[in-house]
Order: structure tokens, then C-alpha cells, then sequence
């Protein structure tokens, strides 16, 4: 009897894994071969091995960290992410209490100069508070104090609204400049032809046509003062909170209406550092108030005015 020694053709099959874990991943979502075996904290992106993971990283930029702060429904949280989220906020706890130990002191320090620049500008009926050292604001900021004249050189941001938020820097501007004289040199012809395309509706409307506007700092809501441009510079910061330095806006004379322009004698006074209480607060609105029918009806709300303010900032 011969015997058949032809070799049989045999049919390799691709590695998969296990059948539990194929039915809960599936395949591979890089490769599409294999079955996958992890998933992605960040992205949740299905891989077979270590290979197929450095790909899937590199197409979408993936770091392979999970999101602790990614939003989860309550349906879906779980004691983990309860336990997870515990732990961020011990962490962020220690970080905070950190920082404090080791930048506390200096951000509570004043040198020399900036004490006399705040001393100065009291005297002149303007209160100049500072922020932190670490912040890009307190380090741009160039204003000072000319001690022969006794005349502060101001750093001043224009802000152009309608220029796309444009955000001009003047420097070394004395406060007994008119705004005007120095607002002038940017509503004329500029030498750059895309800065002078972005001022060309403000060079139109020109002083008249424009409002010259400064937020006013440490109240609720976007309030505004309106500064008059013929005034000099130290006449409209008086009686106003200005934190490091001026940011003025230019807003075209039609577009006012868009903002909420006060007086500096409608607040409530809170420039003398003091924070007021409750109590305080209530006989201010009802002073204000005499004439005005529907803001008693309101009356009630005050009920739930906390003894102390909750907008005085911690700044120096």
C-alpha cells in the first residue's frame, strides 16, 4: 500500500486573544488584526500591544494620561471616580498650601519705590493697587515716579473695541497730559499699513466721534467710567482704583450704548480699603432708593446680604 507523504496544506490563523477579553474590547482599532487588550485612559482608543499604542499616540497627539477633570454623568459615577476625584483635590490642596509657604512673603512685599509710587498717587487722590510679583501684569508694568517733579510717568494699554480688541502700549506718559494730546498720535496716519487699516474707522470718527471708557475695578458686573479727553490724565484717574496701570478703551460714539457707564459718585465709596458690612450696604440702597418705588418691593433680596463683601480682592 503506498502511502500519501505529500505534506497537508495547513491554514495559519491570526493570534487573538482570549474570547472573554475579545468580546468586551473587540479588535484592534489601530491595526484592525488583533483582538484588543488595553484601552487608552485619555482616549479610551482600543490597542493590541505596545506597538499599535505608540502609533495611535502619535496620529492623535494622545499623552495616554486620563482626564481627571473630564465630566462623568451621575449615572455613571462610580466609588473610583469618587475616590479619584478626592485625591485631586488633596492634591491641589497641597500645591496651593506650597506655593503659599514659599512665595507668601513676597507677594505681600512692597519695595521702596513702588510704596512711594502708591503714597504718590494717594496724595493725588488715586488709589494704585498691586498685584503679585509673579504675574505678567505687575512685571510689564513701567509706570513710576519722577521724585525732583513729583510726577507720575504712566503706563497706559489702549484697548480699540471695534479694531479687533487692537491693544496699543504707551509708556512714560505724564499724568498732566491731556488723554486727548495722547490718544491723538494713534487717530493719525500710522506708517504700518495693517495698523492702519485696523485705526482707519477711529482716524474717521476722529476725538468727537469717539468714547474714551475705563473699567471700573472691583465691582460686580462690567461697569465703566467714561473719561473726559480734554482732562489730563491725572484728573481722570482721580477717584478711581487703578490696579498697576491704566487700560483705557476706545469705543466709537455709537456703540456707548453697549456699555454700562456709572459716575465714580454712584459707587458705594469701596476705594478706601474698607470692606463695609451688611448693614452698610442696606441703608447705601435705601438712600439711593428714595424716589424709586420698585426698588423697594426689592427690598427683600437684602435678607441674604452677607455681613462682609465678597468683591474686595486680596491686592496689595
Amino acid at each position: 500500500m503506498e502511502v500519501d507523504t505529500k505534506p497537508m496544506d495547513i491554514k495559519v490563523e491570526p493570534s487573538t486573544s482570549s474570547a472573554g477579553t475579545s468580546s468586551k474590547l473587540g479588535v484592534c482599532e489601530v491595526c484592525a488584526f488583533h483582538d484588543a487588550k488595553y484601552t487608552c485612559p485619555r482616549c479610551e482608543v482600543k490597542t493590541c500591544s505596545l506597538k499599535c499604542n505608540k502609533i495611535h499616540k502619535l496620529e492623535i497627539e494622545c499623552d495616554g494620561q486620563r482626564d481627571r477633570t473630564k465630566f462623568i454623568p451621575l449615572n455613571k459615577f462610580t466609588n473610583l471616580d469618587l475616590s479619584s476625584d478626592y485625591r485631586l483635590l488633596e492634591e491641589i490642596t497641597r500645591s496651593v498650601e506650597a506655593s503659599r509657604k514659599k512665595f507668601g512673603k513676597r507677594w505681600t512685599h512692597i519695595s521702596g519705590p513702588l510704596m512711594k509710587l502708591r503714597n504718590a498717587a494717594k496724595s493725588k487722590r488715586i488709589t494704585l493697587k498691586y498685584l503679585p510679583y509673579k504675574f505678567a501684569r505687575r512685571r510689564a508694568n513701567s509706570t513710576y515716579l519722577n521724585y525732583k517733579t513729583n510726577i507720575i510717568h504712566w503706563q497706559i494699554d489702549w484697548v480699540f473695541v471695534s479694531a479687533d480688541n487692537l491693544k496699543l502700549t504707551d509708556k512714560n506718559v505724564p499724568e498732566i497730559a491731556p488723554v486727548s494730546s495722547v490718544l491723538s498720535k494713534h487717530l493719525s496716519k500710522q506708517s504700518d499699513n495693517c495698523l492702519q487699516e485696523k485705526l482707519q474707522y477711529y482716524q474717521a470718527a476722529d476725538i468727537p466721534g469717539i468714547r474714551v471708557l475705563m473699567k471700573a475695578e472691583q465691582t460686580k458686573g462690567k461697569k465703566f467710567y467714561e473719561l473726559d479727553p480734554t482732562l489730563t490724565l491725572r484728573e481722570c484717574l482721580e477717584k478711581k482704583l487703578i490696579i498697576e496701570y491704566p487700560t483705557i478703551y476706545v469705543v466709537l460714539k455709537d456703540h456707548l450704548c453697549g456699555y454700562n457707564v456709572i459716575d465714580s459718585d454712584d459707587e458705594d465709596d469701596s476705594l478706601d480699603g474698607r470692606i463695609k458690612s451688611g448693614n452698610e450696604v442696606v441703608t447705601s440702597i435705601v438712600n439711593n432708593a428714595e424716589n424709586d418705588e420698585s426698588l423697594y418691593r426689592s427690598l427683600k433680596n437684602l435678607l441674604f446680604v452677607s455681613e462682609y463683601s465678597d468683591e474686595e480682592l486680596s491686592l496689595n
